[in-house]
């Protein structure tokens, strides 16, 4: 039985580059070989690798695995290097897939760093089923921006976003004619740099040590 988004309960939908999984367990794989390099030597160069090999897995998961878009009952969930950004249902009146999917509100826009535009080489692939799929709203006099074509990722989660938005205003959910703003749950932004900066950090601790080692 599928899930009602609605409910509290109710999982996200999580949208990623298609290339995460990939660029992740490169950097991981990376990480692991060079974590071992600097085993058996002396102290300082085992630590040196060790460092460096879990900034290496760091930089994978900060970068690549970390960002997402996420939909969630409440809204719109956008989870990028350095800040989180939840946006109600009720503060969006547009999405943008020019460079990457942006979520706009009236205070401003919030793009997603994991979904930039698809490129020239998905609209080759999508073909005219990549058009007529894509959301009514993202085809303005039959063209559809690269970026809003049906199966590919930013396409998807842009098209995703629009269908349950005009739902619930369909429903009578959302009133986006008679709004008060002054009501209205607030754009929600958090920063949190401690993914990158431990990175960052543990880089600057095993080249240090590598060269006085």
């Amino acid at each position: 039985m599928p899930h009602d988004q609605n409910s509290p309960a109710a999982p996200p939908r999580v949208y990623r580059a298609a290339s995460a999984p990939w660029l992740t367990g490169f950097l991981v794989i990376l990480g692991v070989v060079a974590a071992v390099t600097g085993w058996g030597q002396n102290a300082l160069l085992t630590v040196a690798s060790v460092c460096c090999g879990a900034a290496l897995a760091g930089l994978g998961y900060a970068l690549y695995w970390r960002p997402r878009m996420e939909i969630h009952g409440f809204g719109v969930r956008i989870i990028n290097p350095l800040r989180s950004v939840d946006i109600p249902w009720a503060q969006i009146i547009d999405v943008r897939t020019r460079f990457t999917v942006t979520v706009v509100t009236e205070g401003g826009s919030h793009s997603c760093f994991a979904l930039p535009a698809a490129g020239p080489g998905s609209a080759l692939r999508s073909g005219t089923q990549g058009v007529t799929r894509a959301h009514p709203l993202a085809r303005t006099e039959g063209a559809v921006r690269t970026g809003d074509l049906a199966g590919t990722r930013s396409g998807t989660a842009a098209n995703d976003i629009r269908t349950l938005w005009q739902r619930k205003i369909d429903t009578g959910e959302l009133d986006v004619f008679t709004r008060d703003d002054a009501a209205l749950d607030p754009v929600r932004v958090r920063y949190v740099p401690a993914p990158l900066a431990v990175t960052l950090a543990l880089a600057a601790v095993g080249i240090t040590l590598f060269v006085t080692a």
